[in-house]
């Protein structure tokens, strides 16, 4: 750390960003201390799994456009006469290219989320828990 002319306090440029340090608000480390000596208290560092859930809802939505109709190639036309001769029934068959454009949107909504303590308790190097500590 480095003292600036005209600045009280001290810089730091730890991982070259110069942060301001002001001697008023330094302190000692906090550190843990063995035995269990009466009113010496201790430190410990404790990890518990937890659940977390967070509701999402997703709703489709889909809207179709202007459709439209090409014809490709010529038709085919079938002729049937019925048994008496009374009539024909004529059928006409084209084959149409149809494009149907279809916009395709999902909105989204969320619920409050929820927390539990997770099966297995506290987690730790030897606890089934599965933490990463």
């Amino acid at each position: 750390m480095e003292q600036i002319p005209g600045m009280p306090g001290r810089i730091s440029r730890k991982r070259g960003i110069p942060l301001r340090i002001n001697e008023a608000y330094e302190h000692e480390a906090i550190l843990s201390r063995q035995g269990d000596e009466c009113g010496s208290g201790c430190n410990k560092i404790v990890t518990q799994c937890v659940d977390v859930t967070a509701p999402v809802t997703l709703v489709p939505n889909a809207s179709l456009g202007t459709v439209t109709v090409a014809c490709q190639g010529v038709p085919v036309v079938s002729c049937v006469t019925d048994p008496c001769g009374t009539s024909s029934t004529i059928t006409v068959t084209q084959r149409v290219c149809v494009t149907i454009p279809v916009r395709y949107d999902v909105s989204m909504s969320t619920g409050d989320p929820t927390i539990s303590c997770a099966d297995g308790g506290a987690c730790g190097p030897c606890s089934p828990c599965g933490c990463k500590v």
